[in-house]
This record gives C-alpha cells, sequence and structure tokens, in this order.
C-alpha cells in the first residue's frame, strides 16, 4: 500500500488545487472539488495517507535537504567526502540563505504544506457524517491528523524560534484551518504554540481506537507516538516534571531497548524491537542514503562522510554502534588522517533499493535519554548514571559510566555525549547543541581536519543568531504581516 503514497499525494494535490475559492479560478468541466473527490471513509483514508507521504524530513540529496540533513552538515558529525565536489560547502560554513532550496525554506515549506494537508482532510471529516464503526475509523484518522499536525508546528517552533524558555518570543504560525491565498499572518508566540500543540495531541488521544489494526504497526501514529512526543516536548519548554519520568517508563515498558542483534537488524529494516514509530520507504520512494552518496552506500561514492571526531568516539567504545554505522568498506589510513574514508552506514540499504531504509523517528533508545536528562534535573544524579550505562550496555559499549553524576552540567555533558553517538544522522545533533549548549556553555566545535576538507569554520557559538533559521524568503514574500528573525 505504501508504495503508492506519492501517487496519491499527487492525485490528492491535484484535486485540492481546484478548490480554491479564490476568484481568479476558474472550475473547468471535469474536474473535482474537494466535496467531490471525498465522500467516504475510503476517500479520507487515501487523503491521510497523502498527508503521511507529505510529511519529509529524510529529504533531500546531492547537498540539499531537510532536517535529517541540517542537523548533520550543520553540526561536527560530518566532513567532505573524498567523492565531493563541494556539496553541502555552503551549509557547512553557516552561510546565510534562506531562499529556495535551503534549509530553512526546505523545513519550513515541507512542515507547512503538511499542516495544510493535514487541515484540509480535517475539514473534510468535520462535512462527512459517519456512525457506528466508520465513526470509530474517523475518529483513528482524525487522530493521526491531529498529531502529525503537533509534530509539524513543534518542529517549527524547533527551528525558528529564537529562545524555547521565554513564552513571549515568536514561534510558529499556529494554522488549524486552510488559509486564502490573500491570508498573511504574524507568528504566534511560543506560549501560544506550546498550547495549541498540547490541545490537538490531548484531542489525539481521546479518538485513537485501541483495536485498530494499524497500532500493531510502528508505521502508523499511534497513542505511543503522541505519548513520545510529549517527551520531546518536555525537553524543549524545559518541563522536568517527575511525571515524565513516569510517562518515559511506560514507554520503555512496552519498547524495550534493542539487543545486539536487533539494533543491527533495525538499521537494515528487519527488526522493529525499539522503534515507536518510523516512516515506512519502499521501492520507489528516493533514498535518504542519498543524502550522503550518489548512488549507493560504498567507497568512492560518499560526498558526504562520518567526520574523524565522530569516527573516533564510536571506534573508542565499539560494539554495536561502531558495527551499525561505519560501513566496513571504509578506510581509516591513521588518527585524524585527511586520507581517511568514513563511510556513513546508518541507513545502509535494505530489501527496497541498495539506498532505501524506513527512518526510525522514534525509537527506546530516545526515551532512555529522556529519562536520563530529566532524572538529572531532578539531581537524580545516580539515577541519570544508571539509566545511561544501561544503554551503552545495551550497546555493547566500552564506556564506563560513572556511579553518580556529581552535579548538573557533568550529567548533561555524559548524555550529550550519549545522544550524539546514539542518534547521529538522525535529525537531532544541531538542535541538542542549541538547546542545551548555552546551558553548557558549548556550541559547534569542529575537529580541525573535519573543517579543513570544507575549508570550513570550525567553531560556531551556541549563541550565534544562525542557531535560529530565517523565515524563508518565499514566506517574507507572500506573508507581509511576519516578522523575520532577528540579525537576518
Amino acid at each position: 500500500m505504501k508504495k503508492h503514497i506519492f501517487k496519491i499525494l499527487f492525485l490528492f494535490a491535484l484535486s485540492l488545487s481546484v478548490s480554491c475559492e479564490d476568484a481568479t479560478d476558474i472550475l473547468q468541466e471535469g474536474e473535482l472539488t474537494e466535496d467531490a473527490a471525498y465522500r467516504s471513509l475510503a476517500d479520507v483514508q487515501s487523503g491521510l495517507l497523502g498527508v503521511y507521504a507529505a510529511y519529509a524530513p529524510d529529504g533531500g540529496g546531492n547537498g540539499t535537504g531537510n532536517s535529517l540533513y541540517a542537523n548533520a552538515i550543520l553540526g561536527d558529525n560530518l566532513k567532505a567526502g573524498l567523492a565531493s565536489n563541494g556539496q553541502g560547502a555552503q551549509d557547512y560554513n553557516y552561510v546565510v540563505s534562506f531562499t529556495s532550496g535551503s534549509i530553512p525554506h526546505n523545513i519550513w515549506n515541507n512542515r507547512y504544506v503538511t499542516i495544510n494537508f493535514a487541515n484540509r482532510v480535517l475539514g473534510v471529516l468535520d462535512r462527512l457524517t459517519f456512525t457506528g464503526q466508520e465513526l470509530v475509523e474517523a475518529n483513528h484518522i482524525k487522530a493521526q491528523l491531529l498529531a502529525i499536525r503537533a509534530l509539524c508546528h513543534f518542529e517549527v517552533v524547533q527551528y525558528y524560534t529564537t529562545d524555547y524558555s521565554n513564552p513571549n518570543t515568536l514561534g510558529a504560525i499556529n494554522m488549524d484551518f486552510v488559509p486564502e491565498t490573500s491570508d498573511v499572518f504574524e507568528r504566534n508566540t511560543v506560549s501560544e504554540n506550546l498550547t495549541f500543540i498540547k490541545e490537538d495531541l490531548n484531542t489525539a488521544l481521546t479518538l485513537f481506537d485501541p483495536s485498530n489494526a494499524t497500532n500493531a504497526s510502528p508505521i502508523w501514529i499511534s497513542e505511543d507516538f503522541v505519548k513520545f512526543l510529549k517527551l520531546r516536548i518536555a525537553l524543549t519548554e524545559g518541563d522536568s516534571s517527575t511525571a515524565n519520568i513516569t510517562l518515559a517508563n511506560e514507554l520503555l515498558t512496552d519498547y524495550p531497548l534493542a539487543s545486539f542483534g536487533e539494533y543491527i537488524g533495525m538499521y537494515l529494516d528487519v527488526d522493529d524491537t525499539e522503534v515507536i514509530f518510523k516512516l515506512s520507504r519502499v521501492v520507489g520512494d528516493a533514498g535518504v542514503a542519498q543524502l550522503f552518496y550518489f548512488n549507493f552506500p560504498g567507497t568512492g561514492d560518499g560526498f558526504l562522510e562520518m567526520s574523524n571526531e565522530l569516527f573516533n568516539l564510536l571506534d573508542a567504545e565499539g560494539g554495536a554502534r561502531r558495527q551499525a554505522f561505519v560501513n566496513s568498506a571504509s578506510t581509516v589510513v591513521g588518527l585524524n588522517d585527511p586520507a581517511n574514508e568514513l563511510l556513513i552506514n546508518k541507513y545502509p540499504g535494505s530489501a527496497a533499493g541498495q539506498a532505501i531504509n524506513d527512518f526510525k523517528m522514534m525509537r527506546a533508545s530516545e526515551v532512555q535519554l529522556i529519562k536520563a536528562e530529566l532524572q538529572a534535573r531532578n539531581n537524580m544524579f545516580a539515577d541519570a548514571a544508571t539509566t545511561i550505562q544501561e544503554l551503552r550496555t545495551a550497546r555493547g559499549s566500552a564506556t564506563v559510566t560513572p556511579a553518580s553524576y556529581t552535579n548538573l552540567n557533568v550529567a548533561l555533558t555524559d548524555i550529550m555525549l550519549e545522544r550524539r553517538l546514539e542518534l547521529c544522522y538522525e535529525g537531532h545533533r544541531w538542535l541538542d547543541i542549541k538547546r542545551v549548549g548555552p546551558e553548557l556553555g558549548i556550541g559547534v566545535t569542529r575537529n580541525s581536519v573535519d573543517c579543513a576538507s570544507f575549508e570550513g569554520i570550525c567553531d560556531i557559538s551556541s549563541s550565534d543568531f544562525r542557531f535560529t533559521l530565517a523565515i524563508p524568503q518565499s514566506e517574507i514574500n507572500g506573508n507581509t504581516a511576519i516578522s523575520q528573525n532577528p540579525q537576518y
């Protein structure tokens, strides 16, 4: 079914494009309106698939991309590959660009396209009448739409807000309707965003059908998706209440940390033991490995490679992560040698294709890391250290965690290290530095050999204005009411 998503999305977008109420639109004979296109529960289900397909944090290739690419290229986990023709050099050097094809444009545009599609299908659900089992299924669909709408709004806040801790800072534009092309909007505040997002998530929790067959597969949004997202939000807004530790424990009960073998299988798309939610990618889809390779994960093909610094950390600890993340065809000439070919293997290909892998968006490992940070922020330093050691033990890591952290800074520094290793190339590193860096007094600090591969800058302070993305030029042009972020 998933292999037809992009065709469905195209037809979905095509049918919606003629439904604009602008006076300049003329409905041609044979064209479909939304009312004509969506008459049954099956039609609504097709619309839901289009919304799933629209959301693409793993999109891009050949030196451009979305949030996975952004967190890799703007952080300290990449260097130019031996096959590089300059891909990513401008982004690596923090050259300001917010025009079409830039990181700020790609993330903003993708999230609001997804929000717009979700709002259109939600509008259809409000117009149609269902009873009995169809109503139960319709509510389950609505829950998924609300959850993905909340996710997209939250991610806009993450990337385009200057200060998460200031409730009056501008964040995302709250959109729970389909705007007219002439409408203009200022951004809402972070406080307004979080209230809106939480309302969507709480409503979704009342609508899910626990008996729905989709709950058995991590490619569908479920109650656990919502619980997980609530934990991510808690970290971002600084909510360290012990209730969130309880929520983390509930998820870890249902999704245990993967064993060594299960972990290797997860990245080959043959094991979902610790996967709470993933984006399904099948034959015919774009491959996430194309963010780093021209054609396939292998020698001579990588235009972006693992940084020497990250490789050194993985090599020192050994275990499952060293095996899973570093391609066996890599060549290590010497410590931090410019000739090292350090091939990224986190997306090694699958039965769907040599560059195609599901994107594991929500995993038990991240829950474990969130739990540790929450414990540390509650001065539960021994518990936090134990939680981190449990993860390291599961990964076969040689790194020894102290029996107890001596203070919060020590704890956060070690947790940040573990997040860097565990979540590399999954869209976290740059956001982690943005969130925790000011607290620890750290920014992006790159190995000199790595930044020399791009002839690039090695150090970027977490107080640099570029740690908040610019509102893209396309939005500025079309929305005269919106405020640009400072210094852009």
